[in-house]
């Protein structure tokens, strides 16, 4: 029977385990938190899913297994070095599924790709935008070999914790890794975020790809409000509407730019979960980001980040307080 483990049963971590009871592959499966009350808030949710695998809750590592098919850590980004250190130093992992944003501080990269290296460990980052069948299709019609411009536009929708995500669809749907990263229209301001312990920022954030396209990333000040995602090019637009009435508007060079709709798909990562670990039980990979495809974007923003967070802070830190 497969042996899978979730670390950190919050709220993120309580969906993945909906997503994992879904699994037609019969597991036992483990999940592990210090709080009594996050793993009562999963188990809440996993009795939502009529199913028949084995699920073991527990506060302590000392019960779990020596060998693990599939681990999640799904804790925050300030013990996620410690968590993969310790798993790995007590346990066998052949698939490892990562939350981001990563790390906070720049050289963690590099010592936990070691870390990974050593242990012959294949790891994925949960950028799930990558697994939307709504960007599978837009990806599909945007011509290929053309320098876009892609823009994020939303209110106050957690800049440092999410902007990760569109950067990496930026290089999903291009083919093209992140070249730079410009943080000068950032507003000089630091923002408690409602995760206790973190930073938010707001503004804009642009930069470019390998390829020579133009992004930018922004987040208003003020209330928080739907996201809206574009990309352009001298023959086609998409206008991708994430909330509200979730649309995709394309208009072509062919068809005299006459606008065309279609339905944006949502999906949730208790639905996304299910697909991740079929894709890497039965298949070895999956639709994910590797960790060391995911590491170059996600040392560009922090570094960036880290140099805005000092110059509004006046501080010389070498960790950034996002998550």
């Amino acid at each position: 029977m497969r042996k899978s483990l979730i670390i950190g049963a919050g709220q993120l971590g309580s969906r993945h385990l909906q997503g994992l009871v879904k699994s037609t592959e019969m597991m036992e499966i483990y999940v592990l938190d210090p709080s009594a009350e996050s793993l009562r808030i999963s188990e809440e949710r996993e009795k939502e899913t009529a199913h028949t695998h084995k699920i073991v809750y527990s506060q302590v590592w000392e019960i779990l297994p020596k060998s693990f098919d599939l681990v999640i850590i799904a804790t925050s980004a300030n013990i996620r070095e410690a968590i993969i250190s310790k798993l790995l130093n007590n346990h066998k992992v052949t698939f490892l599924v990562l939350e981001k944003i990563l790390f906070q501080e720049l050289e963690a990269y590099r010592r936990v790709s070691d870390l990974l290296i050593e242990n012959n460990v294949i790891t994925y980052v949960n950028h799930p935008r990558r697994m939307f069948e709504s960007y599978k299709f837009l990806k599909t019609n945007i011509k290929e070999n053309k320098r876009n411009i892609y823009t994020v536009v939303g209110g106050n929708w957690g800049l440092g914790c999410n902007a990760l995500h569109f950067l990496d669809l930026f290089v999903y749907l291009s083919g093209n890794k992140i070249q730079d990263i410009n943080i000068s229209l950032i507003d000089d301001e630091i923002i408690e975020s409602s995760r206790k312990g973190f930073i938010e920022f707001t503004g804009t954030l642009t930069g470019h790809l390998m390829n020579g396209s133009f992004f930018s990333v922004t987040s208003f000040k003020g209330d928080s409000s739907a996201i809206t995602l574009s990309v352009f090019n001298d023959e086609q637009r998409f206008i991708i509407q994430e909330g509200g009435t979730p649309q995709i508007y394309m208009l072509g060079k062919t068809k005299l730019f006459s606008q065309e709709n279609f339905n944006f798909k949502v999906q949730y990562q208790s639905e996304l979960t299910t697909n991740i670990a079929l894709q890497l039980l039965e298949n070895n990979s999956c639709t994910l980001p590797t960790f060391e495809e995911a590491r170059h974007s996600h040392e560009l923003f922090l570094k960036a980040m880290l140099e805005k967070y000092n110059k509004i802070s006046g501080l010389k830190a070498t960790t950034l307080p996002i998550t």
